[in-house]
C-alpha cells in the first residue's frame, strides 16, 4: 500500500472540487485577524499545487477502466475486500489499520482504488493465460518451498534511550491493568509509536534486531520481556501470538498458485501493458491550463519512465501517474517483472 505521501493531500482535491463546482452555502474556510480565506482560494490553490497530477492521473485511470470494461472480464470486488481484510490482520487490530493509513495520508477508498486498478491491469494481462489443474499442480510440486508458511509472530514494542527508562516502563506495563499500547504511545521513541508499538506479523527471521528474536519466542502469549539491549536503545516486547510453521496443502495454497502460475506465464508484464493502453489511446486535454499534459501525452515511447516494482496479482498496489512532476511521463502502476514487449508505437492525441 505505497505512495507517496502528497497523493493523499491530492485526493483532497478530488473531495473539494465537486463540492466548489456545485456551489456551497458558505464560502469562507477560515479567518485570519478578520480577514476572510475562501473555498474559492482553497480550490485555486489545490488546482495550483495538485492539478497537473490529479489530471494525469485521472486520465491514467479511466484508460485502464475502458480498456477492463471492453475485455468482457468480471471485476472480483470481493477480492479487494479479502486483501484488505489481510492488511487489518497484518496491522493486528482496526486501530492500528487505520493509523497506519492515516500515516500514509491515505484512506479505505484511495486503498481501494490503487488496488482496482493494479487488478484490473492484471487480469488484462492474462486473461489470454488457459489455466487447467494439472498445469496448477504440476506448478505447485515444482515450487513446492514456496508453500511453506515459516514460523510467525505477532508482537507489540516499546523502545527507549536507556536502560533505566526501560525498566521503569517495564515496571508500568507489568502492573494489573496496564494498557502496552498507551505506554508505548506515551514513552516508545520507535516508528511503531502511534500504534502502540503494534508490529505487523511476520517471521521470525523478519524481526530485526536479531537478538529480538529468542526472547520474543520465550515468551508466553500477553507476557512482556524483560529490558532487551539493541544497538543503541532498549527494547520491551510484549507476545501476543505464535502462529506455528506449516506446509500448505494445494487446496489450501490453490488460489496463490493461481495466481503465481499466470504471474510466470503472461508474456506482457503490467508496465507494458499500461503503455500500450496509453499509445492507443485519444487524449484531448480541453484546459489550457494543462496544455503541457497534451504535448506528453502526444509524445514518444512512454517506456523510459514507467517504473519497477514488486506488487503483483493480488498485492495493494496503484497507478502513480498522478506522481509524476509537471512535463513528465505518464507511468504505468506498480507491477511485477515479466518479459517485455516490445515499445509499441506513440499514441495518438488529439488536438484543439
Amino acid at each position: 500500500m505505497s505512495r507517496p505521501r502528497h497523493l493523499g493531500r491530492v485526493a483532497l482535491l478530488l473531495c473539494v472540487l465537486p463540492a466548489a463546482l456545485l456551489g456551497c452555502k458558505k464560502d469562507e474556510v477560515a479567518r485570519v485577524n478578520g480577514a476572510v480565506i475562501t473555498r474559492t482560494q482553497l480550490v485555486d490553490q489545490l488546482e495550483k499545487d495538485f492539478g497537473h497530477q490529479v489530471v494525469q492521473r485521472l486520465i491514467s485511470e479511466m484508460v485502464i477502466r475502458q480498456a477492463f470494461d471492453k475485455s468482457g472480464l468480471q471485476f472480483p470486488q470481493q477480492k479487494v475486500e479479502e486483501i484488505l481484510q489481510r492488511e487489518r490482520e497484518r496491522a493486528g487490530s482496526e486501530e492500528a489499520f487505520q493509523q497506519l493509513l492515516a500515516m500514509q495520508g491515505k484512506s479505505e477508498d484511495d486503498v481501494r482504488s490503487e488496488m482496482e486498478m493494479s487488478l484490473k491491469l492484471t487480469m488484462l494481462a492474462q486473461k489470454d493465460i488457459q489455466v487447467t489443474d494439472q498445469a496448477l499442480k504440476d506448478f505447485f510440486k515444482e515450487n513446492e518451498p514456496r508453500y511453506r508458511e515459516p514460523q510467525r509472530v505477532s508482537f507489540s514494542e516499546i523502545v527507549l534511550p536507556s536502560q533505566q527508562q526501560a525498566t521503569d516502563v517495564r515496571g508500568m506495563a507489568t502492573k494489573p491493568n496496564a494498557s502496552f499500547a498507551d505506554l508505548a504511545k506515551q514513552y516508545s521513541i520507535a516508528a511503531s509509536q502511534p500504534l502502540g508499538g503494534r508490529r505487523p506479523t511476520m517471521s521470525v527471521e523478519e524481526i530485526v534486531p536479531a537478538e529480538l528474536r529468542d526472547p520474543l519466542l520465550a515468551l508466553k502469549p500477553n507476557q512482556v520481556s524483560q529490558p532487551i539491549k539493541a544497538g543503541n536503545a532498549w527494547v520491551i516486547l510484549q507476545l501476543h501470538e505464535t502462529l506455528p510453521a506449516k506446509k500448505l496443502t494445494f487446496e489450501e495454497a490453490r488460489e496463490r498458485v493461481e495466481e503465481e502460475y499466470k504471474a510466470e506465464n503472461q508474456k506482457i508484464n503490467q508496465n507494458d501493458l499500461f503503455q500500450q493502453l496509453m499509445n492507443e489511446s485519444t487524449v484531448r486535454v480541453v484546459d489550457p491550463k494543462y496544455a503541457d499534459l497534451q504535448r506528453m501525452f502526444a509524445g514518444g515511447s512512454l517506456l523510459e519512465s514507467a517504473p519497477g516494482g514488486e506488487a503483483g496479482a493480488g498485492q495493494p498496489g496503484a497507478p502513480e501517474a498522478g506522481a509524476a512532476p509537471k512535463g513528465g511521463q505518464p507511468s504505468a502502476p506498480e507491477t511485477g517483472a515479466a518479459p517485455k514487449a516490445e515499445a509499441p508505437a506513440a499514441p495518438k492525441a488529439e488536438t484543439k
